[in-house]
């Protein structure tokens, strides 16, 4: 038995292994492009290392696509192996709980056994990361907030790593509507990690939600020497920067970033997508004229089909399927969906039932020129979507969507309800505003 950075007992062959493990949840913290070489590190020095294996299925999962599960139940079976033939602790032990759950589609499950094991190692890093990355796809607020919370006095300046935990708490509080408070402790965090982008991009958060556009550029400006090193979070990080120019106004930097930051390497993985998507849909939205950009994202979503890993990234998916006019497409999608989500029981079956067809659903309608069906199946259940995950700030494409096709069907009371719920938390844009002042002008 070896001990980590903080003092946590590991069950592995040689210090080296823990040593470089503890870089790898570095990395991991940092979002960092080095994690992958870091693990690989680990598995060099120790090939059965429980925990490293995963790590490694888990890094899988979180890719959300169907051909990485059989990866991650790889890793899983290595783990496992490793745990009979070794022994192992209870913490390695639910966190091979937390995989295995995950791996069969649990993933509340997985994060209550993540629970368990920080709640008897307060101080356990990758626990506590990946809790924080599961339950923000599950769009489990409150779970994220009440774990960070009941460990964060444990994590005090002197603990390594305790900047990125600073960090996510942070994004918690500015998901939370703690604002003032969220750039505080998102300062702080740079201060004791200063490679610490989650805790930037908690940052940049406030100042998406106050309306702070040129904060947000120069503050973004001012992370720019660390994106580099950065894996594809740092497309993200460009993402946000370009929503402040759209606010501002400036649609050549935006397209400009689209072109070079976001979008030049244009990958599948489902938050790189997201970003693309919900973009180029915000600048049509304002009148812009995006060319044929939507057509290799289409070509994309039309490859990965109704993979059912998360209904987040169908979401996007469909958005692309139909902003190219693939509406046949988006119809047999929705049908295999149907089907699958049938006697189903699994975490992303579930949200596929309450929120995330109906969402498609009145995609499709609205692309097919009937804005009131869509208006008729979401507007009733609007306030679930957080269930889909992701932030404020990227599901506000949604709430954007559902405001449009209010004002195309003639639905001035739900427009203006959306509208006012949408200033309750967010600061008013030119988009909005243009709605508002639309709108006011039809009602008088």
């Amino acid at each position: 038995m070896i001990h980590d950075c903080r003092g946590l007992e590991v069950t592995a062959a040689d210090p080296a292994a823990v040593m470089a493990f503890d870089r790898a949840i570095e990395a991991v913290f940092g979002h960092r492009a080095d994690a992958g070489a870091a693990i690989q590190a680990t598995l060099e020095a120790d090939p059965d290392m429980a925990l490293c294996w995963i790590l490694r299925g888990a890094a899988n999962l979180l890719l959300a696509k169907q051909e990485s599960v059989p990866i991650a139940g790889e890793a899983l079976a290595r783990a496992e192996r490793s745990l009979i033939t070794r022994g192992g602790t209870a913490r390695e032990r639910h966190l091979a709980g937390a995989l295995r759950a995950w791996a069969a589609g649990n993933m509340r499950q997985a994060t209550d056994r993540i629970d368990e094991a920080l709640g008897s190692n307060p101080l356990d890093g990758f626990a506590l990361k990946l809790g924080h990355g599961l339950k923000f796809m599950l769009g489990d607020l409150v779970g994220m907030r009440r774990s960070l919370e009941r460990v964060l006095p444990h994590w005090r300046a002197d603990v390594p790593d305790s900047g990125y935990v600073l960090g996510c708490h942070a994004f918690v509080l500015e998901e939370s509507g703690d604002l003032v408070q969220a750039e505080r402790v998102g300062r702080q965090a740079l201060d004791w990690a200063p490679r610490d982008v989650w805790g930037a991009h908690a940052v940049t958060h406030v100042f998406e939600m106050q309306g702070r556009a040129a904060d947000g550029i120069a503050w973004l400006a001012s992370q720019a020497a660390q994106l580099p090193a950065v894996n594809n979070f740092a497309y993200h990080m460009h993402w946000h920067r370009a929503l402040f120019h759209l606010a501002l106004g400036e649609i050549e930097p935006v397209l400009a970033l689209y072109d070079g930051s976001i979008r030049g390497t244009r990958t599948d993985d489902f938050r790189d997508m997201a970003n693309a998507v919900s973009l180029l849909w915000r600048l049509e939205a304002q009148g812009v004229d995006v060319g044929r950009r939507w057509d290799e994202l289409a070509d994309l979503a039309t490859a990965r089909g109704a993979d059912p890993s998360l209904a987040f990234a169908l979401a996007h998916r469909a958005f692309a399927l139909v902003a190219a006019r693939r509406l046949d497409v988006l119809a047999r999608l929705i049908a295999e969906l149907d089907v699958w989500v049938v006697d189903n029981g699994t975490c992303q079956a579930g949200v596929l039932r309450v929120i995330g067809l109906p969402l498609l659903r009145a995609i499709l309608a609205e692309a097919a020129g009937h804005p009131d069906q869509a208006v008729d199946i979401l507007f009733p259940i609007r306030h679930r979507l957080q269930s889909l995950g992701g932030s404020h700030a990227q599901r506000d494409l949604f709430h954007w969507f559902l405001t449009d096709a209010a004002i195309a069907a003639g639905r001035r009371t739900e427009a203006f309800e959306l509208l006012a719920d949408r200033t309750d938390r967010h600061a008013t844009t030119d988009w909005a505003a243009d709605r508002l002042t639309g709108l006011a002008a039809i009602a008088a």
